[in-house]
């Protein structure tokens, strides 16, 4: 409570503002506010879509409740046409750290700033460094979101103020890019480290096509500009997949957690359980690879691991934990850097290491597949500093892995997919197909097997040519692919036409289904000519060399539905596989039959 009562004299109002605020309604109810400090912070989550994790909070201000000036954006709007916006924006921000210091989170913290308070005469320099010291929240812990409430008149003003935040050690967000007046224009002259989407342009991005567009633009030139994306204004599981597919850094929304008074990593919504498009066995996970390292506390002074790399010198990195729990992570280069500048070491040798780790380490679980850790770190396109990851159990450390040692052993996988993926479609063939069944039977997990079987090829490839149906198994493959999600199903080739999706998303078996099916028969039209099409099919040769008429080609579907403990090897469940085919096949095609494991006797 005494660091509280400290922050109050950072900032004073004049006397003459003192009797102007007097002189109104609601100019009473801002001294009221600024007075009593009558303001109260909410904290939603940004979250970080490749590990998963809360990686920060924005702060959002709320007034009295029952008031005329409860929502923000009134409130600044207000305080600025009575002259107090400089005074009330501050007050903003030194209650939201008091608020987020009581709660110990590390996380980062965003709070807002306006820019009609930056670019306000009597802005007050270093006002929330001076907070921060007090309440002893590191520097480094803050990202300042500049918000437009009007525009920039004065934009060399305008960067010397950034410029200056900078200079203390903030990190700097502009909001509401594409919501703003001056978007563009501040992004290239302040060049922030985050960029926040305004939420009308995540709004409908899985069926605006503009939209898309837009953030695709967004996001290379973010790459560009090394700068962080934010999607704000996320609320559905299919936005989401979306920006995940874009590539976009950090997402905001109700879908993970509306704004709460106290900040929560527990987030609403759970990705679902990844099985893996590949059959993984014990030696191809995590486990392989990872190796014992010390670690330190994060209570630990900079000048003890100093120490301790100076002594280990082969050694690149160390794990910082508190209590089994991974908290973050000390590079020897980022720490000699820092200690290489002027004053660098008087200023960090007695700060407790928290204070300049890495707190954002790429940490995975020890029994995940290494061919999905080779994509969470393809995924982060370079941001991690160092070369190594954090390796966790029961998400308690248990080691750490090289970045090295997994390309040697993903190179091997890789070559040995190549081996015995189907020449024609690219698709992994019979040996991968029969991993990936025994993998997901090992998993003890319910899944569903789609066979699929192209109806009437053979007559297709004789009566056209081998080369048009060599086309046709090209794009059977390209219409699976756009109706399975990667990190969750498999796909392979059997052979000729017949191929197989694998997938533990087995109340979607319908959907899947349904899909592939009404996308081949628009896609199939285009394979033959119009006279064909006029007469829906083609006049070809029987098996037994009798004249026949073959219907335009369709797909027959074979669905089984795999139970837990019913098939104990995947060549049982293969041959269960080829009934449900038949089945499928004996209803004249064009649909899907499905056989339940669980009724098997």
């Amino acid at each position: 409570m005494l660091q509280q009562c400290q922050t109050k004299d950072l900032i004073q109002l004049s006397d003459c503002l003192r009797y102007e605020l007097q002189d109104s309604v609601l100019g009473r109810e801002l001294y009221s506010i600024l007075s009593m400090r009558n303001l109260s912070p909410v904290f939603q989550p940004i979250v970080d879509i490749k590990n998963r994790q809360v990686f920060a909070y924005e702060a959002l201000i709320r007034g009295p409740e029952n008031s005329p000036l409860y929502s923000p954006l009134h409130l600044f709007h207000v305080a600025e046409e009575h002259g107090c916006l400089f005074e009330m924006d501050w007050l903003a921000r030194q209650i939201a750290i008091e608020k987020y210091q009581q709660y110990g989170s590390s996380e980062f913290l965003f709070i807002n700033v306006t820019v009609n308070a930056l670019m306000q005469g009597g802005h007050q320099s270093g006002v929330t460094l001076d907070c921060l010291k007090l309440l002893g929240i590191s520097v480094e812990q803050v990202v300042i979101e500049i918000t437009e409430l009007q525009p920039v008149e004065d934009f060399s003003l305008f960067v010397e103020s950034i410029n200056h935040y900078r200079e203390m050690g903030f990190k700097v967000a502009i909001d509401d890019l594409g919501g703003g007046y001056n978007g563009l224009r501040i992004w290239s002259e302040v060049k922030p480290d985050f960029v926040k989407i305004d939420k009308h342009f995540v709004s409908g991005l899985d069926v605006d096509v503009d939209k898309r567009r837009f953030m695709e633009t967004i996001c290379a030139l973010a790459k560009g500009l090394n700068t962080k994306i934010v999607a704000e204004g996320v609320e559905d599981e299919e936005t989401l997949k979306v920006l995940e597919g874009l590539g976009v850094d950090y997402v905001q929304g109700y879908l993970f957690k509306k704004p709460q008074t106290v900040p929560t990593r527990t987030l609403d919504y759970q990705w679902p359980v990844v099985a893996g498009p590949v059959a993984v066995k014990v030696d191809e996970t995590v486990e392989c690879i990872v190796h014992a390292c010390d670690s330190f506390h994060p209570d630990n002074e900079v000048g003890l691991i100093t120490e301790y790399l100076l002594k280990e010198t082969h050694i690149d990195f160390v794990p910082i934990v508190d209590d089994k729990k991974i908290v973050g992570i000390v590079w020897r280069r980022d720490l000699m850097d820092l200690l290489a500048r002027r004053f660098g070491r008087d200023l960090y040798h007695r700060k407790s290491i928290a204070n300049i780790m890495d707190k954002a380490p790429v940490v995975v679980d020890i029994d995940m597949p290494l061919v999905e850790v080779s994509r969470l770190i393809t995924d982060y396109q370079g941001s991690h500093k160092g070369d190594a990851f954090i390796v966790a159990e029961n998400d308690e450390f248990r080691g750490c892995g090289k970045f090295m040692d997994l390309l040697r052993i993903m190179t091997n996988l890789k070559m040995e997919s190549a081996q015995y993926a189907n020449p024609l479609s690219g698709l992994p063939g019979n040996v991968p197909i029969q991993r990936a069944i025994q993998g997901f039977l090992n998993q003890q997990m319910p899944f569903v097997v789609i066979y699929v079987d192209i109806d009437h090829f053979k007559p297709y490839n004789d009566y056209y040519s081998f080369d048009q149906g060599d086309d046709i198994i090209r794009a059977m493959s390209d219409i699976l692919m756009r109706h399975i999600q990667p990190d969750v199903d498999f796909i392979g080739h059997i052979g000729g036409d017949d191929f197989i999706i694998v997938s533990s998303r087995v109340s979607d078996y319908q959907t899947i289904c349904n899909g592939v099916l009404n996308e081949f028969r628009k896609e199939i039209m285009q394979f033959y000519l119009p006279e064909d099409r006029l007469r829906r099919g083609i006049q070809g040769v029987s098996r037994e060399g009798e004249p026949t008429f073959f219907s335009m080609m369709s797909l027959s579907l074979g669905v089984l539905l795999v139970k837990e403990g019913v098939f104990s090897h995947q060549q049982r469940l293969a041959s269960y596989a080829t009934l449900a085919k038949k089945k499928a096949k004996s209803l004249g095609g064009d649909t899907f039959a499905v056989i339940d494991s669980g009724e098997l006797s």
